[in-house]
Formats: C-alpha cells, structure tokens, sequence
C-alpha cells in the first residue's frame, strides 16, 4: 500500500510540474499572445509608387481578378489575397482598352509597369516609383518571355494584367527581389510606340 502512496503522489507531482511549465508563460512574453505582433494578413497591398506592401485584414478596393485586387487609380495598386495561387500558364487581361495601333514584336514601346512577386506578395519593380517610364524594345531575348507573349496587341492607353508563371519570368536564377521560379505579377500601361 505504501508504494501505491508513494507511486501516486509521483504521478501527481510530475502532472503538476508540467501544468505549471505548462501555464507558466505569461501573455507578455509568449510572442504567440503579444498584442500586435500578427504582422501576416491576407492582403499584400502593394501601391505602385511605394516600395513597401501594407498588410491589410480585408480586401482593398479595386477589380477582383482570381486572388488578386487590382485598384484603378491613375496609378495602380497590386494585392495579393489569400486566394491568390501561382500562375501555370501566362494570364494577359485587359484593365482598361486602348485605341490606336497595336503593338507587335520587334516594336520600340514606352510603358509604365509595375511587378510584384506572387509568392511574397512584394513590389519588385515599378516605373511608377522611379516617376518615369521605361522604353525598350519587345523583343525575345531583351525581355523575359511573358512580356514578350503577353504585351504584344496592346493598344495606346491599355492598361493590361499579365500573370507569368516562372519559367516564362526569370526561373531558378532571378534577380533580386524575386523568388526562384516565382509567378510574376504585372501591371503594364502602354504610354506610346516609338
């Protein structure tokens, strides 16, 4: 019977020790439990001219394209949703038409764009934020290859999505910014065809 005590109280005293560890970290240290510290919401909010994304709970205003949010300012906003999903073949989607001729290969074109990676939901590259746009030529080889299947047809004025899976971006060797083999996200205004 004395065993049975002793057998007993050991039993109790090793579930006490583990309830106290157990309850022992307080709201102030556990950083599961500190207030504020949930900086993961479900929309990566990327404005075109700042290079930094704002964490946002609920969706941001703008065109809903698949788990994208697209805003629809005189420059762009770029989100990433929690239902956003890496591309698997090259989406092209107009935001806003055009008029005028039609840009084909080999063309010399002035755009304004900005990128932001899929995966981490961060603005890799804008015009917008240089506060000028660029103009070279759509070409294979001086572009990576979504560009170069997915602005051709675009008329002065469009405002077109490109969503480029990453063996049509930059694969397993990007440039900085960007993750291996990352669909790319890309917002493109055609200013003029030079």
């Amino acid at each position: 019977m004395s065993v049975r005590k002793h057998l007993t109280a050991a039993v109790i005293a090793v579930t006490s020790l583990f309830l106290v560890v157990g309850c022992s970290s307080s709201q102030d240290t556990d950083p599961e439990f500190v207030e504020g510290s949930n900086t993961v919401g479900p929309y990566s909010v990327n404005d075109c001219v700042v290079a930094a994304p704002v964490i946002s709970e609920s969706a941001p205003a703008g065109t809903p394209i698949g788990g994208l949010v697209i805003g629809e300012g005189a420059i762009p906003s770029i989100s990433v949703g929690p239902d956003s999903a890496p591309a698997i073949e090259l989406t092209s989607t107009e935001l806003v038409p055009g008029n005028g001729a039609s840009v084909a290969l080999g063309d010399t074109i002035t755009v304004n764009y900005c990128g932001v990676g899929q995966a981490s939901g961060a603005l890799f590259d804008s015009s917008w934020t240089r506060g000028e746009p660029a103009t070279f030529q759509l070409a294979p080889g001086a572009l990576i290859e979504g560009w170069t299947q997915g602005v051709p047809g675009m008329q002065i004025g469009e405002r077109r999505l490109l969503e480029i899976p990453g063996d049509l971006g930059y694969g397993a060797n990007p440039p900085g910014g960007i993750e291996p083999n990352e669909t790319l996200i890309f917002v493109v205004e055609l200013v003029s065809i030079d």
